[in-house]
C-alpha cells in the first residue's frame, strides 16, 4: 500500500537515509569524498525544498510499518529522485517498483537520479532513459 508522508515520517526518513549513505552498502567513491556532516546537510537541504514530496510503502494491515519511500522532485519535466529506500527485510519483493509506478516511471520514461548508491545504481541499471546528476549539482 502507497501513502503520502506524515510529518512524524520525517525523521525516519532522514535517518534511514543517511544510515543508508554511510553504511557499507554505499559506493566507496562516495563515501572518500563526503563524511557524515555533509551528508546531513544535503538531506537537511533537500527536505527542507519546498518541492520536495515523497511516496512510502507501508503494510495495509499496519499502516505505521514503512516499507520503503521514494523522495523526489515535484515539478521538473523529466522526474528526479533524490533516494529510494527499502528495508532490509522487504527487499526483492517490488517495494521500489510500486514507489516508481506511483510516480508513474516506466523502463521507457526518463528520469534524473541524484544519488549515488545502490537504490540509484539499480535504477539507471534497469531504466535506460535514466542519467544521474550529482545531488550537489542539482542543489546549486
Amino acid at each position: 500500500m502507497i501513502r503520502r508522508p506524515r510529518p512524524s515520517d520525517q525523521g525516519y526518513i532522514a535517518a534511514t537515509w543517511a544510515r543508508s549513505m554511510l553504511s557499507c552498502h554505499a559506493s566507496q567513491r562516495h563515501l572518500r569524498s563526503r563524511n557524515g556532516q555533509q551528508i546531513g546537510q544535503q538531506i537537511d537541504a533537500v527536505l527542507d525544498r519546498k518541492d520536495t514530496r515523497a511516496w512510502l510503502s507501508v503494510r495495509p494491515e499496519d499502516q505505521d510499518q514503512i516499507r520503503g519511500w521514494i523522495l523526489y522532485c515535484e515539478g521538473p519535466a523529466v522526474p528526479t529522485i533524490f533516494y529510494i529506500y527499502v528495508r532490509r527485510d522487504d527487499r526483492g519483493v517490488g517495494v521500489a517498483q510500486e514507489l516508481l509506478d506511483a510516480l508513474g516511471i516506466t523502463r521507457t520514461t526518463g528520469v534524473v537520479c541524484t544519488s549515488i548508491g545502490p537504490s540509484s545504481e539499480s535504477v539507471r541499471g534497469r531504466y535506460k532513459a535514466a542519467v544521474y546528476v550529482p545531488l550537489s549539482e542539482f542543489l546549486k
